[in-house]
């Protein structure tokens, strides 16, 4: 009797088990990644920064820059990740002077870029981010706009 029970209860228990570890296991992750990836393109594969169509880093992660021709990231323990690229705007423009001085551009044209930058992540995020600077961002607009400034910093 025990055998017959067994074949009765035990067999559709663990072929529902198997079923349910399939779709919460696979599939449920899967269509989650494929909405992201519909909804968020390149997000959910590390939102790759290119510059001249070279990969050179990650758009989420900060980039470890000790250049002075270049806006600088938070510290790291002022992060809460630690690899935060966004700064507020105050840090941004308290860095104008340095940056200016090591490049010769002028704190108008830098100022400016600035607020184009601010102005983009608010839009992006529909006015309800507070406003930040993308470092990462802004710092791939200099290579791009000043290129006799920034030769040999991205790949050709």
């Amino acid at each position: 009797m025990i055998p017959r029970i067994l074949k009765q209860h035990v067999r559709p228990t663990v072929a529902l088990l198997a079923v349910f570890a399939i779709l919460l296991m696979g599939l449920y992750p899967g269509s989650l990644v494929a909405i992201d990836l519909g909804a968020n393109p390149g997000g959910a594969v590390g939102s790759p920064m290119y510059c001249n169509g070279t990969e050179v880093g990650s758009q989420l992660i900060a980039q470890n820059i000790s250049s002075p021709d270049f806006f600088h990231p938070r510290n790291a323990s002022a992060s809460d990740s630690g690899v935060d690229p966004d700064i507020t705007p105050a840090e941004a423009y308290a860095q104008v002077p340095a940056v200016a001085n090591a490049t010769g551009l002028s704190p108008s044209s830098l100022n400016y870029l600035i607020q184009q930058n601010i102005n983009s992540n608010q839009a992006e995020n529909w006015f309800l981010a507070p406003s930040y600077v993308d470092v990462n961002a802004l710092n791939l607009v200099l290579i791009q706009l000043y290129p006799g400034v920034y030769a040999g910093f991205c790949p050709h």
